[in-house]
């Protein structure tokens, strides 16, 4: 008799939500426009597991790093300059500012919060240093990165 191996929950293994349609979009759109303007200053890595804090952000922004076949790593230690997460229909803003603090603790030093129903970004720099952007240009003024907001939204 086999025995029988149950795969490990999407949800429980990353500890957020499976993604919506709107989440995949914005997600892609994000890493398109940061890619496209910002290749050579950042690496901007996908659903990265990190060591610390233990958690898989939607993106996470890091200092250049190379691609090394030969070397790959599942779980990361460096932690990111900055953490970009994409809020999914089931999930609630106290549940994300609740990771920001702990990824504040970590060292990161921005957070971006995307509210994909109502178009919105909150750039956090802590729990009480932040901005709502809501229409215009998104500007991190702490990772010096700047993108049109309704490119996100399209």
């Amino acid at each position: 008799m086999e025995a029988v191996v149950e795969l490990p929950d999407y949800e429980a293994e990353r500890g957020k939500p499976i993604p919506s349609k709107n989440h995949a979009i914005i997600q892609s759109n994000l890493l398109v426009e940061l890619t496209l303007n910002y290749r050579g200053t950042y690496q901007f890595l996908s659903e990265i597991s990190l060591e610390n804090p233990r958690a898989v952000p939607d993106v996470a922004i890091f200092s250049p790093m190379p691609y090394d076949p030969l070397h790959d790593e599942v779980r990361l230690n460096q932690i990111p300059l900055g953490v970009i997460e994409i809020m999914s229909p089931s999930q609630t803003q106290d549940e994300l500012i609740d990771k920001a603090e702990a990824y504040f603790q970590a060292g990161v030093q921005s957070y971006w919060l995307v509210n994909p129903v109502f178009r919105i970004v909150h750039i956090l720099h802590s729990r009480d240093e932040y901005t709502n952007v809501t229409e215009g240009t998104l500007t991190d003024s702490r990772l010096n990165i700047s993108l049109p907001l309704a490119n996100l939204f399209q």
